[in-house]
């Protein structure tokens, strides 16, 4: 049975589909999804490619089968062997990885038969028109010529962070609608200045006389909804801080070995001058601090779980630190699910469902590969083991709970390592964090210090 749509996703999709070339920015939680699968219906698009990240997939098929107004044949997209019996038209979307779409480029290029609409989905991992992933889909120059994006009758490109790190990263995608015919220095040049990094290196901070006209580039090509805009308010998100006991020696001795790297670290979180922080030094402190919160949160969340707490998701960066939180419940009688670097392509959707559908109660993930696109609303309590230095990477994830069919109120920890220095880290990645949710039209509330 098809749902309705919300007035505001009939309206993205309309202007998807008046566009051979679009963004949809709205931001997280509005609902990016249902508006692809009406524009694909509004065009008559039959042959269909949806590229989005590896734990997205199963959510977009989803979205295809339950939603659609014109019949398709839907396809996972996880092997060659998908992706040949869809070059043959035994199916008629494809939801591919944005890796399986690199692979399989030459393939589209030497079939050279055009696909009705393809979708790029999370569309900020080709920002850099630099990396191969954003040459092979996109072209050498970002026009599409050259490209995968060369095949599409139709190419929309979504995402809730257009610009991830930087403002000049918005070029690849104005390059892309096709009216952007500066190249990318001179478009740095035209649009903004360089400020100085405080370790080394610069960003780019827009001229304020050519706001209005970079602006309109952008609007002109896109269309970004937030909460707030739509008049569709979700239960509030508690942002919290949650201190765990642990053997933090190992931090403590990093520190004394170099003097200065906490106040670096600091500082440049204070400031949002992020350029440099992933160092050597602060890396092995980032690992060994999320070892060290490890067992005493496996311990806290077990814990909580069996006793009146339905579902958890915990988000985390170290193989190791994951890992051990995910063998401790399982090994305590709480089913829990892994997700992260060594996660095969064939278990990560069966993993993803495994939680969704209530079979087990933790989901222990990598931020960056579980962190976009998934709707884990299953659950309304979410723990940020080891966080991201930028905050809107945390704020995508926290959204994984907070999405149009979240009816509860969502409790978001970041777990701290009590009396080091992850607690300063933490009140300030999650003060930044609750203050972007509030910006976008999200109700997330920060806890006092």
């Amino acid at each position: 049975m098809i749902s309705a749509d919300f007035p505001y996703q009939t309206i993205g999709a309309q202007h998807m589909a008046a566009r051979r070339r679009f963004g949809l920015f709205d931001k997280p939680g509005v609902g990016k999804s249902r508006q692809y699968v009406r524009a694909c219906d509004l065009v008559g698009a039959r042959r269909v490619m949806c590229v989005v990240p590896a734990a997205g997939r199963s959510t977009l098929v989803d979205e295809f089968r339950t939603t659609q107004i014109m019949q398709r044949r839907i396809v996972l997209g996880k092997s060659i062997h998908d992706f040949v019996a869809w070059q043959n038209a035994l199916f008629d979307v494809i939801v591919p990885s944005y890796e399986m779409a690199v692979k399989w480029t030459r393939y589209v290029h030497e079939a050279a038969d055009p696909i009705d609409a393809i979708i790029f989905d999370e569309g900020h991992n080709l920002r850099e028109m630099s990396t191969q992933r954003a040459r092979t889909l996109l072209g050498d120059d970002a026009t599409g010529r050259g490209g995968l994006a060369q095949w599409g009758v139709r190419c929309w490109w979504g995402t809730g962070t257009p610009l991830w790190n930087d403002p000049a990263d918005i070029y690849t995608f104005l390059r892309f609608c096709g009216v952007m015919p500066l190249d990318r220095e001179a478009f740095i040049r035209r649009y903004f200045f360089s400020t100085p990094k405080a370790y080394g290196g610069s960003r780019q901070d827009p001229l304020a006389p050519m706001v209005p006209e970079l602006r309109a580039l952008i609007q002109n090509n896109s269309i970004c909804r937030t909460m707030q805009d739509v008049q569709h308010y979700l239960p509030p998100i508690h942002v919290t801080k949650m201190l765990v006991d642990g053997n933090s020696e190992d931090v403590r001795r990093l520190l004394l070995a170099h003097p200065g790297l906490d106040k670096a670290i600091l500082k440049a979180l204070e400031s949002g001058n992020l350029a440099g922080i992933k160092t050597e030094h602060t890396t092995t402190l980032r690992r060994l601090i999320g070892e060290a919160k490890a067992v005493p949160y496996a311990q806290t969340i077990v814990d909580e779980l069996k006793h009146g707490l339905d579902y958890a998701v915990c988000f985390g960066v170290h193989r190791h630190t994951l890992s051990t939180v995910a063998d401790y419940a399982n090994s305590h009688g709480v089913r829990a699910v892994l997700i992260n670097g060594d996660t095969p392509p064939a278990e990560l959707d069966a993993r993803i469902k495994e939680f969704k559908s209530g079979k087990a109660r933790l989901f222990v993930a990598n931020i960056k590969k579980a962190g976009v696109v998934l709707t884990l609303t299953i659950a309304a309590a979410l723990d940020m083991l080891e966080s991201e230095w930028a905050p809107a990477a945390n704020h995508q994830a926290i959204l994984r709970v907070q999405r149009l069919t979240q009816m509860r109120a969502v409790r978001a920890r970041f777990v701290t390592l009590a009396n080091s220095f992850d607690e300063a880290v933490n009140q300030i990645v999650a003060d930044k964090t609750a203050a972007i949710a509030a910006v976008e039209g999200h109700a997330m509330i920060a806890a006092p210090a």
